[in-house]
């Protein structure tokens, strides 16, 4: 049980540290979790995520690795000959319950 509680403190902390740290990052973490919710909790594509930003006038980037150095995603595999990844949060419910707070 004591894991779990890791687990849900570190998502938790990473996206408080964005937030101080790199702000305009967070509705890009929004966006992947209100995706990853659609899409029944699998795995999805970075390029996805930049899409859906795209045509709501969202932030650009170019790819999801910050997040990844943050520990709020992890890259699960590669496809389209390693052009596109594909990730899932460590720990959502932590991430869920920043965003949270965070509005």
């Amino acid at each position: 049980m004591m894991v779990g509680m890791e687990e849900s403190v570190s998502g938790y902390k990473a996206v408080k540290r964005l937030a101080v740290e790199r702000p305009d990052w967070l509705p890009i973490v929004r966006e992947c979790l209100n995706l990853r919710k659609e899409i029944h909790n699998t795995d999805f594509a970075g390029a996805w995520v930049y899409q859906r930003l795209q045509e709501k006038g969202g932030p650009k980037f170019s790819n999801l690795r910050l997040l990844v150095s943050f520990g709020i995603l992890k890259k699960e595999a590669t496809s389209r000959g390693g052009r596109r990844a594909y990730y899932s949060f460590v720990d959502p419910e932590g991430v869920e319950r920043a965003l949270g707070e965070l509005k």
